[in-house]
């Protein structure tokens, strides 16, 4: 792991000439199974694993099911990820009818990350997709009702008379005003995930209260309501889960801190240069922009978006943001929306809130997403001004290379929540 000054100008040779040695966000390196030759299919497993971390997987379980799945199938994806998921659920609920608890509770929050595995390759107009992820949403919540501290289940108001989907979870019930975190997952997750993965669990740990919510686009607001599509002003939605903390008692409003992921990596500057109620903010990683980041990311050509491709140059995961992203944008007409998916994304943007994001921002980049990733994160970077920011590099030797630091949940933690102890003890 690298701390970088934030003056420095980074040279990867001579002293490392091989630190970048995956070009693109979701790929092979040290820290993958090598059980799939289709590298998306290879980070999930990945991501699945890592949630073992907080009881969110069992390694023999998610391999064991990933040698039954078929190379590039995704409806051998979708079968045997949902058949285990349906397994374990039932085993959480003998073990409740019996009266184990605590075996209820491990058994719920495994099925939990189970479901969502099963969904994540499902088209956007696979019926199964919302059947599935309720399940996945109702065992979270299953295993919710047992911690020692329920958490609560929270709508957060929202334009138009809407609402958002939440968790509030408190460090116990004495009421005291606490530091309290909220939490994004990026372009394809779920709150629930953020549990295990995103640093809920172990903010309760070091004694954060944690907002678990989603915004327009992600998955669970999406899939409820299909009107709630990704938005560049999201300073909007934040601002609503901000509303919120700012109605409760146990929160100490001084002590707000915003955990972004992935396209959090966006979500967490464009709102704190909005809005002076985030303390400090920590991004994995800063995304500046997300033209043409994202479809650089998803392999979509740019000369794709002025002439159409032919069906056979449109690889597997192009097919899947054609199918599964570009709807959470509000464009479902495969490659016919891809001119205007495109202005759109050009519309997420920070130019200009540079001098405005104010608060302490932590960036954490993972070599594994590549130099182009590093240099947009470092770029954003260096435009800020507060001198508690931090950049933070992990590599191969961390085995937290890959993106958002899958493989090393506990390094990621580590980082960000002694950062934030830091940066939130001095306010």
């Amino acid at each position: 792991m690298k701390i970088i000054d934030k003056h420095s100008s980074y040279d990867t040779a001579p002293a490392d000439p091989e630190l970048f040695t995956t070009a693109i966000v979701q790929g092979y390196s040290r820290s993958v199974t090598h059980v799939f030759k289709y590298e998306l299919f290879e980070f999930q497993l990945l991501r699945w694993l890592s949630q073992t971390t907080y009881s969110g997987a069992e390694i023999g379980e998610c391999l064991s099911t990933a040698s039954k799945i078929k190379d590039y199938d995704i409806e051998s994806w979708l079968a045997e990820w949902s058949a285990l998921a349906r397994r374990v659920e039932q085993i959480g609920h003998d073990c409740l009818a019996r009266g184990h608890r605590v075996s209820a509770r491990e058994a719920f929050l495994r099925a939990t990350t189970y479901y969502e595995a099963s969904i994540f390759f499902a088209p956007d107009d696979d019926p199964r997709k919302l059947e599935l992820y309720r399940r996945q949403r109702e065992a979270f919540r299953a295993a919710g009702a047992l911690f020692d501290h329920p958490f609560e289940v929270v709508p957060i108001p929202y334009e138009g008379g809407k609402t958002l989907p939440g968790y509030f979870l408190a460090v116990d019930d004495s009421g005291q005003a606490r530091p309290t975190i909220m939490i994004n997952t990026g372009g394809d997750g779920t709150a629930e995930r953020m549990y295990f993965s995103g640093g809920a669990a172990a903010g309760l740990r070091r004694g954060y209260n944690v907002l678990l919510w989603e915004g327009p686009g992600q998955t669970g607001a999406y899939l409820e309501d299909r009107s709630l599509v990704f938005r560049p002003d999201w300073e909007v939605p934040a601002g609503a889960a901000l509303d919120y903390l700012a109605s409760r008692g146990d929160v100490d409003h001084d002590r707000i801190g915003y955990i972004g992921w992935s396209m959090g990596g966006y979500f967490v500057p464009r709102s704190a240069g909005h809005d002076k109620r985030i303390a400090a903010g920590v991004a994995l990683a800063l995304t500046p922009e997300s033209w043409p980041t994202m479809p650089d990311i998803m392999q979509i050509k740019q000369e794709w978006f002025t002439d159409a491709p032919a069906e056979d140059e449109i690889g597997p995961k192009a097919r899947y943001a054609l199918k599964e992203m570009m709807p959470r944008f509000g464009y479902t007409g495969g490659v016919s929306d891809l001119p205007a998916w495109g202005e759109y994304l050009k519309l997420f943007s920070c130019a200009g809130l540079e001098d405005k994001i104010t608060c302490p921002i932590l960036n954490i980049s993972a070599t594994g997403e590549g130099k182009l990733f590093f240099d947009n994160a470092k770029g954003l970077f260096d435009r800020l001004s507060n001198q508690k920011n931090q950049f933070v590099l992990t590599t191969e030797e961390d085995g937290g290379e890959m993106h958002c630091v899958r493989g090393n949940s506990s390094l990621a933690h580590q980082v960000i929540f002694d950062w934030l102890d830091e940066v939130l003890a001095a306010r």
